[in-house]
């Protein structure tokens, strides 16, 4: 179910940089139902603590769940940032039939 026929929310991961500068993108609706087993995932993101470790040739993710959004760089991403940003890319696959 969806409120108003729109999704609660929409996740999204945005991975720049490495060594050839491609950019990867992956996103999620989540709608009524799906919330609760999304939302204590989004809440325990350090979004006011995001590691500044920028590196050449390493890739960056934008992370981004309205009202919150970071950029965390590759060797951050662990803990909660990791679950997250995997979550959002299996079920980006599981949707659309992409990777």
């Amino acid at each position: 179910m969806r409120s108003n026929g729109r999704p609660v929310a929409v996740i999204s991961v945005v991975r720049t940089g490495g060594f050839a500068g491609l950019r990867r993108e992956w996103a999620v609706e989540i709608d009524d139902g799906e919330w609760p087993d999304w939302q204590p995932l989004v809440d325990a993101c350090p979004w006011d603590a995001v590691p500044d470790d920028p590196a050449p040739d390493r890739f960056v993710y934008l992370i981004s769940a309205p009202p919150h959004s970071a950029r965390v760089p590759e060797r951050g991403l662990n803990g909660p940032w990791r679950e997250l940003t995997d979550r959002v890319r299996d079920a980006h696959a599981r949707r659309s039939g992409a990777d």
